[in-house]
């Protein structure tokens, strides 16, 4: 440390030179650097998401994009002729239609189509062509006629239930056929997700703007369609960090009172950004969401170095009235505190690291480089900048200096003054941040996909309504088996495990039935693609009962199945080798888990269901995916505030230990925050911020950030200590000038999160707000709780002996 400090002092143009040298260097590598487009980057490679590849694979695959009506009541002709005018627009589309799956005219399907078709069987036309049908939807003339259609539909002994429930699908599940009115009314797209990503987000993109050409109000749900408004959500945190840059520069000019000292703490800030993003684009790592939140980071964390350097080198300056003397005095002084904060800081971003999920792991090392960037730079370049500008300025002229002692006056409050009630006020303290740990090991995670959008947009208002008021939602979970599918025995297994899914509590029914799409349910619709089905599922049903007999013989089953594979439908759900043999089979689960939040209770139940399947049946899904990755949300949080409290308990005293001869000052510095996470935990409950991929790495950056205040503080406080001061004296030193420092260092963090809060974004607002209550807890730990543990335990005495005679001159 020592030769890096007389380096820069005394040839800071070569330092200057090495530092350009080296930045770029990493703007050679930032060019490089793409943006992430995709929420499935979220998640690592699970087995359950390799499954869903082979998925698409071996059966095809479904990109569902639901378009929703909304209006007064949207059963109406006019209603009804959007729906028609849509689907037509879609079908007409080149490069839509090239998307969907096949047969084509039944990859759109709507309420009104439906009852289209039911109006056409009833005249006789059993296989109608698509003109006819978009013809016969706007045929309706009247509500009257609408409703009374419907009705017969819904009434009719001829249609089967799952037919009946596939159309009340298209309406919210509180649709009272009583009244016949509806608010709202889905468009239900089939997209081939066998498509490049790329391809599936400008198809979606399409049909959104189709909808809305038909219909201005109109909502689009796709998940391709996420990801783009997700890249969109990404451009609204540059005004945010403009804002926060603008806020700062205010408050670095009100502090400093020095255009050179603001320009030169900027220009650090700007050269470490350069830097962390050279690294990620050396690595190959991608731009996303968390990764964007790193810019606004580094300026609220990284100023916090430019302050104690150039404050304390303009009373070093004061006191030296040297440039290169002054700059000295401070490296080696308040730079020991610096690094000390730098190596916490850098142990909590970097321990998200061990995380499971890439975009966390991602984060929480570039947040880490981002801190020693800004660390090296403030230690080198903004030193060697200062010492070149004032060694032209001095030409012997010295500055006043002014006189040691000089500092505010703080009297010690009364509560920390008296030991019997600073002991109570710490017991109240320690009560409170045990509870809070009590409360925050038992968090959940959960995860919001449009938690990372804008709540204003078009797209998160159709992913709530879906969730909130159709039956169908958004999530679907994939059961998979794998055996002879021409076997009686395993039929009469698999429908009993259907049959046990009823009351599943997180599987969507409807009248006490799972709503299963596979293919026993989608007979009538198979059966309009090929008649053939049906004349082969009436012989393994022969009582009609909705499920194919225990008499079924391998070769009914085997005909009826070659029956179903025949049709473009029947292909999503069954599976046949190369031999000719059908040996797989899909069924698609409509689930509402909360996200993912309750995805292990779910597998649980549908485990238990399969149990006497003898097959291979796996499953996967969103839901699956979701809570595996939830479960890593939670155990990176633990075991990255677990190892950043381990490296505190142990580092610190050895380090205060080296410094200062107190390994129990150190150890007093590491209560701070652990105290600080238990508070943090505390607000989380009873704000009901949710625990989620953003918010659970507050921990591990609280506890850097926690670390950093009461170090600068406690640093101070064993210089003056040594110097022979009271306990009065060190308190009001300490707080007066190494506090002011860590004020001014809170608030610009403050600034930098707090204009994350007007973000209409909900995961980054949770994240803000989680981190700013964060930041006030550390500012109070520094100020308050680790002057209460001194007193306490390590500075009770209101008088130093032994030390009277040294001076703090002597010790720096």
């Amino acid at each position: 440390m020592r030769a890096l400090i007389e380096f820069v002092v005394e040839k800071p143009k070569r330092t200057v030179v090495i530092v350009l040298l080296a930045t770029l260097l990493f703007m050679a590598f930032a060019s490089q650097l793409k943006e992430e487009t995709s929420l499935n980057a979220m998640f690592p490679n699970y087995p359950e998401a390799k499954l869903m590849t082979d998925i698409q694979h071996d059966f095809g695959n479904a990109e569902p994009v639901v378009i929703i009506l909304q209006g007064d009541n949207v059963l109406t002709p006019e209603y009804f002729s959007r729906v028609a005018e849509i689907t037509s627009r879609l079908l007409n589309s080149d490069s839509i239609s090239d998307a969907l799956i096949h047969p084509k005219e039944q990859s759109i399907e709507s309420l009104p189509e439906i009852l289209a078709l039911y109006r056409l069987s009833l005249e006789g036309n059993m296989h109608p062509s698509q003109s006819m049908i978009l013809e016969e939807m706007r045929s309706f003339k009247s509500q009257e006629e609408i409703t009374g259609t419907f009705r017969a539909f819904l009434s009719d002994p001829n249609v089967p239930r799952d037919m009946k429930d596939y159309a009340l699908s298209f309406l919210p599940k509180d649709f009272n056929d009583d009244t016949m009115k509806s608010g709202e009314m889905g468009v239900y797209v089939s997209l081939n997700a066998g498509l490049p990503e790329s391809k599936l987000e400008r198809v979606e993109r399409e049909i959104e703007t189709v909808a809305r050409g038909v219909d201005a109000s109109s909502l689009t749900y796709g998940f391709q369609l996420l990801n783009y408004y997700y890249v969109k959500t990404e451009e609204r945190l540059v005004p945010a960090f403009v804002l926060a840059l603008i806020l700062i520069l205010a408050l670095m000019f009100f502090n400093f009172r020095n255009i050179s000292d603001v320009i030169l703490s900027l220009l650090a800030l700007f050269l470490a950004m350069i830097w962390t993003f050279g690294l990620a684009g050396a690595l190959g790592w991608k731009f996303d969401l968390m990764a964007g939140m790193v810019p606004i980071l580094i300026l609220g964390l990284g100023i916090d170095f430019s302050f104690h350097v150039l404050m304390g080198y303009r009373e070093k300056l004061r006191e030296t009235g040297t440039s290169r003397k002054a700059m000295k005095v401070v490296l080696s002084t308040v730079g020991v505190a610096l690094l000390l904060a730098m190596i916490t800081t850098v142990v909590g971003f970097s321990s998200n690291g061990i995380s499971d999920l890439p975009s966390m792991r991602h984060f929480g090392f570039l947040s880490a480089f981002s801190i020693l960037s800004v660390f090296v730079l403030n230690i080198t370049f903004v030193p060697a900048i200062r010492v070149l500008i004032d060694g032209r300025r001095e030409k012997g002229t010295v500055p006043a200096k002014k006189a040691r002692g000089e500092h505010r006056t703080l009297r010690v409050p009364w509560f920390i003054n008296g030991k019997i009630i600073a002991a109570v006020l710490f017991l109240a303290i320690l009560l409170v941040g045990a509870a809070g740990w009590y409360l925050g090991l038992g968090m959940k995670a959960s995860y919001d996909p449009t938690g990372e959008l804008a709540r204003d947009l078009s797209v998160t208002r159709a992913y709530d309504l879906l969730n909130e008021k159709f039956s169908v939602g958004t999530e679907r979970v994939y059961i998979r088996v794998d055996g002879d599918l021409t076997n009686p025995a395993l039929w009469d297994e698999l429908q009993d495990a259907v049959r046990r899914m009823n009351d599943d509590k997180y599987v969507v029914g409807s009248n006490g039935t799972a709503k299963v799409e596979w293919i026993l349910t989608l007979v009538p619709f198979l059966s309009m693609e090929n008649p053939e089905v049906l004349k082969t599922y009436a012989a393994v049903d022969r009582n009609g009962d909705g499920f194919i007999g225990g008499d079924a013989s391998p070769e009914e089953l085997k005909d009826f199945l070659s029956a179903v594979y025949s049709t473009p439908m029947g292909r999503y759900y069954l599976h046949r080798n190369k031999n000719g043999g059908f040996n797989g089979l899909l069924l698609v689960v409509p689930t509402r888990t909360d996200f993912g939040y309750h995805g292990k209770e779910l597998l649980k139940e549908l485990r238990d269901d399969f149990g006497g399947v003898t097959a291979n049946v796996s499953f996967t899904g969103e839901p699956i995916i979701w809570a595996k990755g939830l479960d890593d949300v939670r155990d990176s949080m633990l075991n990255s505030m677990f190892l950043c409290l381990l490296f505190a308990f142990i580092v610190l005293p050895l380090a205060f230990g080296l410094a200062h001869r107190s390994p129990l000052l150190g150890l007093l510095v590491a209560v701070a925050p652990f105290l600080v996470l238990g508070w943090l935990f505390l607000t989380m409950r009873l704000l009901n911020i949710p625990l989620n991929t953003m918010t659970a790495m507050v921990g591990a950056i609280i506890v850097g950030i926690g670390i950093d205040y009461p170090i600068h503080i406690a640093n101070r406080w064993a210089l003056e200590r040594r110097a022979g001061r009271n306990f009065s004296e060190c308190y009001s030193i300490s707080l007066s000038s190494t506090g002011r420092e860590v004020l001014y260092s809170a608030l610009t963090t403050l600034i930098a999160f707090g204009v994350l809060v007007t973000i209409p974004i909900p995961i980054i607002t949770q994240f803000a707000t989680t981190t700013l209550f964060g930041l006030i807890y550390s500012f109070l730990g520094a100020v308050l709780v680790l002057p209460i543990l001194i007193r306490l335990f390590w500075h009770g005495g209101t008088e130093e002996h032994g030390h009277e005679n040294r001076s703090p001159g002597a010790e720096a």
